[in-house]
């Protein structure tokens, strides 16, 4: 059951990280609140390894590129 409930959480976060970060805030904060702490720091790395932190390294990715672009074309 214990996996069931980390891999529901997981599904579930997954599915609105994107969509409004208010309710992905509540819902994490929920699944913090019921999981054991030995899934709460399973939940932990997956967070940051596949959700929001990784689209943000990217977007942040693009954003030094095209900052860098736009430099060279000054010279």
């Amino acid at each position: 059951m214990k996996t069931n409930m980390l891999e529901y959480y997981q599904q579930v976060l997954d599915k609105i990280s994107m969509a409004d970060p208010r309710v992905f805030r509540k819902e994490l904060r929920k699944a913090f609140k019921r999981l054991m702490p030995e899934q709460r720091a399973e939940l932990k790395a997956w967070f940051r390894n596949t959700c929001v932190c990784k689209v943000q390294s990217d977007e942040l990715r693009t954003m030094t590129v095209q900052v860098q672009e736009e430099r060279s074309l000054r010279r």
